[in-house]
């Protein structure tokens, strides 16, 4: 395993992080037993992981992480949950009490006494500024009570692809890590909050590396035709019907895998984190970032091609990662 430091924070963590969300959520999907799910856990820390991202939102999954992760000494894995000042699709917030009660609930089901990262979760631009007056003092108290070591804040990446949020958040100098939606199809990260965070020394953590699009050709195909008729994308640039296949070589063989190296290459990037619920699934995505990476040429064309397609931003010029 590969390690970086996040950020101003210290903390080594591992390129490859377990998620307990997305689709699978640790077995949740599948029916998995408890002790399947542990596991996975459990193979995913002997590989080197020491990354694990939860939420109260997803399922039982900090119950049974808590289950999986009895009898590990707890210095041996970096945990991250997070609290949503608001139910999904209601705009009323919370109480700000709401946040220390979701946070000690948490730390029972996971059964832990602090937890290194605790995140405000899938925050929207307009909502930012009464989120930050609302429940900060709430996160330094906790923090001052050593219920959780850093405060951190991910964004609402399904409608804020200009990173909008997250570059205040990172300017306001409170965060000290953050969670940014980035991949293939949605690199601009590079140009903004990659950077950003380097220079004021804030840790990334990257979710949605690999999205269901991404590796389903037909919904590919569909978002390339769209934005080149809506003239995101210039015409002509990659092939509509194969438009990641340009990626594959015998280091990559399949787009999910271009997905992981892609995600991991920017130095700024501490951790990635990847959802998964068999061995042999995990294994392939561990094998995707730890192995060879992307030629240079191939990361430049995917920021040069959908560097620019930002839905809600006008396209910008995009930097080249590497020299």
């Amino acid at each position: 395993m590969q390690y970086r430091t996040l950020g101003r924070t210290g903390i080594r963590v591992s390129l490859l992080g377990l998620g307990s969300g997305g689709m699978s959520r640790l077995g949740q999907r599948y029916e998995f037993s408890a002790l399947e799910s542990e596991g996975l856990v459990r193979h995913a820390l002997d590989a080197g992981v020491n990354l694990i991202d939860t939420a109260p939102g997803y399922g039982r999954s900090e119950e049974l992480l808590g289950q999986a992760l009895l009898g590990v000494p707890r210095e041996q894995y970096v945990l991250c949950t997070k609290f949503q000042p608001h139910a999904p699709g209601d705009r009323q917030f919370y109480a700000a009490s709401d946040l220390r009660a979701s946070l000690e609930a948490s730390l029972r089901a996971l059964r832990t006494e602090f937890v290194d990262v605790f995140y405000l979760h899938g925050i929207a631009p307009a909502a930012y500024a009464e989120v930050c007056e609302r429940f900060l003092p709430e996160l330094t108290a906790a923090r001052d009570a050593g219920l959780i070591r850093q405060i951190g804040i991910t964004e609402r990446y399904q409608s804020d692809h200009a990173h909008v949020m997250l570059r205040r958040a990172i300017e306001d100098g409170v965060f000290s890590v953050v969670m940014v939606g980035f991949n293939l199809m949605s690199p601009a990260a590079v140009t903004s909050i990659l950077p950003l965070a380097a220079e004021w020394g804030v840790g990334v953590v990257v979710m949605c590396a690999v999205r269901s699009v991404l590796v389903n050709p037909s919904e590919v195909e569909a978002y390339v035709r769209q934005w080149e008729s809506e003239g995101l994308l210039e015409p002509g640039l990659v092939p509509p019907d194969a438009a990641l296949d340009w990626l594959l070589d015998e280091h990559t063989p399949t787009v999910a895998s271009a997905a992981y190296k892609f995600a991991a290459a920017h130095p700024a990037v501490g951790s990635v984190l990847t959802g998964t619920a068999t061995l042999d699934h995990f294994e392939a995505n561990r094998a995707a970032v730890l192995g060879e990476p992307l030629p240079v040429d191939k990361v430049q064309r995917v920021l040069s091609v959908f560097g620019p397609v930002q839905r809600n931003v006008q396209p910008a010029r995009i930097p080249r990662l590497v020299d």
